[in-house]
């Protein structure tokens, strides 16, 4: 995806945000009687987006010895991403008079991230198989990698009403990611493994740290009074950490955008209720200075009595 690409759909949902921040937000009627704030609890999926498609590599070095350029291996990779649980837990704030965002969202989730990378191709030298008569054939290698991933999302959102208590959502956030508990195999015969002659070492090259913004898109419906169900797709549309315009995060050998699949539940608690109070201003208030002041307390003139 080109920066073109990301700078139009960035300003498309900015755009589509400010035609409808005119309008009373879906969320408005719950400011009357519900706290502006809640908390949302979160049960889904999340993945590697494109880790079931195909990609051709090569690692070429020069050789100065023959002033020439030797292949260390060529050939396609076939990933195998998961697919697992997710879960978070967060805050949902409602704004009062909103421009752009009706709400904001901060929240942290966890899950697993793993996926296998199957190389099938011709390897060089040492590891380089051949046939009966010694001409080279294809080396199948695979290599994994899991981790722990938590992750920091904040987010702004805005609703779009179809009826009552039915609305659709758009928005845009930003995410700060760390894997831990990391685990990687690779075989000493892959084409990974022999990159480190060129300088490049695969598992040191891999930040645990991530960072991007991403695109929300999704639908949700009023329970009732205060409580909110949604259903949310989140993906990456920037990665910011290592900078990528492809909104792609290297992980492994190939490059792939993370996605999450959530249900979401928001809930509000109600407002305290007020206190009670009578009619009359209390006898220390500016209003009972003003209602029996001195005029008040001044004695009524006696009225002579005419004679007749």
């Amino acid at each position: 995806m080109s920066k073109r690409t990301i700078s139009s759909i960035i300003s498309f949902i900015l755009l589509s945000l400010n035609a409808f921040s005119a309008q009373i937000s879906f969320f408005t009627p719950t400011l009357s009687d519900y706290k502006s704030s809640g908390w949302t609890l979160s049960l889904g999926v999340s993945g590697l987006g494109g880790a079931h498609a195909q990609f051709v590599d090569e690692l070429l070095l020069a050789n100065t010895s023959t002033a020439s350029i030797d292949t260390v291996y060529s050939g396609t990779w076939t990933p195998d991403g998961g697919i697992h649980l997710t879960g978070g837990i967060g805050k949902i704030f409602v704004v009062k008079r909103p421009l752009l965002a009706d709400r904001v969202t901060v929240a942290v989730t966890g899950s697993r991230r793993s996926i296998s990378e199957t190389f099938h191709g011709r390897i060089a030298e040492p590891t380089m198989q051949t046939d009966a008569i010694g001409l080279p054939i294809d080396s199948s290698i695979t290599g994994a990698g899991q981790s722990v991933n938590l992750g920091i999302h904040c987010a702004g959102l805005r609703a779009f009403t179809l009826s009552q208590d039915v609305f659709i959502e758009l928005g845009i956030g930003a995410t700060f990611r760390y894997d831990f508990v990391s685990d990687f195999e690779f075989s000493s015969s892959t084409p990974l493994y022999l990159s480190e002659d060129a300088g490049v070492d695969p598992e040191s090259a891999m930040s645990p740290y991530s960072a991007s913004f991403e695109i929300l898109a999704g639908a949700g419906i009023m329970m009732w009074r205060g409580r909110y169900l949604r259903i949310q797709l989140g993906a990456d549309l920037l990665q910011l950490a290592p900078i990528n315009s492809t909104s792609k995060l290297p992980w492994l050998v190939g490059n792939y955008r993370p996605y999450r699949v959530m249900l979401h539940w928001d809930l509000f608690g109600l407002k305290p209720p007020k206190l009670a109070g009578s009619c009359a201003a209390p006898t220390h208030s500016e209003k009972a200075k003003e209602l029996f002041g001195k005029d008040m307390r001044k004695k009524p003139k006696k009225r002579k009595k005419k004679r007749g």
